[in-house]
């Protein structure tokens, strides 16, 4: 079986409200797929209806060639917008999900995720009194209880700092390769899905706009950002620029932001006119394109 997960022409609706308006994606086996959008976008609709939570109004889906409901002990789904049963313990939680699917030596896959995210300080704390990063951190242990096949992970880094959020990244990428796991990974913070996705599908409005790895999905921006900042001397900056086939973004002063394309993008053959003219750098930063001008980019091409 090449793909994990098949989806196609999803639709979801809520009154005359289009959630999802027909998407369609694979995932392949071992695979870390992301799904990338504004809040709002469709996101957690469509891995709700995954995990058989929600009803779809049409549309195809296959996880390891069944229905959803027919491999619910081989998924699994953690979520920042849920909670664990608030008056039980941290590990008498994880305890209740582990019978559910007949964990074996359950005991030790509690001990070993409550070390790996950082709670056994916390296990014999009742979940009402965690903060909202511990509680993400022991809902993303849950999803993570019985080794899942395919894991369905929504915006599962919300609420924790930034130190939390980079190890807890690290550790869904390690647990990924050691186990094998399928994962469907949503969010809107750009730089975490590009880290961690193998491939990503920009969501906007319901309806899946491209779908590549990042190096291609990158390739639609077809220009970077060049910064200088120069010391300032007899001969204008700017005349030098006007001669060479680049944008001027931003002149002030002593400091400069050009738009080159990139397929006529030589650092050397643009800087040497300048040096020679005798116009000294102090500092200069190549910015490449992000996937936040990709989808700024996609989304407001849709717009128009």
């Amino acid at each position: 079986m090449r793909y994990a997960v098949e989806v196609s022409n999803l639709k979801k609706s809520y009154g005359k409200f289009q959630a999802l308006k027909g998407i369609s994606f694979k995932i392949r086996k071992g695979e870390i797929f992301g799904l990338l959008g504004p809040n709002g976008a469709g996101k957690s609709t469509a891995i709700n209806i995954l995990a058989d939570l929600l009803t779809k109004d049409s549309g195809r889906i296959r996880i390891l060639g069944k229905e959803p409901r027919d491999v619910k002990e081989k998924m699994n789904v953690a979520t920042a917008y849920s909670w664990m049963n608030g008056i039980l313990k941290v590990h008498e939680n994880l305890r209740i999900f582990a019978r559910l699917y007949n964990i074996p030596n359950a005991e030790e896959r509690i001990d070993y995720l409550i070390d790996l995210f950082g709670l056994t300080e916390l296990r014999n704390k009742k979940a009402y009194t965690l903060s909202s990063g511990e509680a993400t951190r022991l809902n993303i242990c849950k999803g993570l209880i019985n080794k899942p096949d395919v894991l369905l992970l929504d915006e599962c880094t919300v609420g924790l700092d930034p130190e939390v959020a980079a190890k807890t990244r690290r550790i869904i990428k390690n647990l990924q390769k050691k186990e094998s796991t399928t994962i469907l990974f949503t969010s809107h913070i750009m730089h975490e899905v590009e880290q961690l996705c193998n491939r990503i599908a920009f969501l906007s409005h319901g309806k899946i706009l491209k779908i590549g790895t990042t190096k291609s999905i990158k390739k639609l921006i077809d220009r970077q950002i060049v910064r200088i900042e120069f010391i300032p001397g007899r001969k204008p900056i700017e005349k030098i620029l006007k001669k060479l086939d680049v944008d001027i973004l931003y002149l002030k002063k002593n400091k400069v932001s050009i738009g080159v394309r990139q397929k006529k993008f030589k650092l050397h053959e643009m800087l040497h006119p300048i040096l020679k003219a005798g116009i000294r750098i102090k500092d200069l930063h190549v910015r490449k394109p992000t996937l936040d001008d990709v989808f700024i980019k996609i989304a407001g091409e849709k717009a128009e």
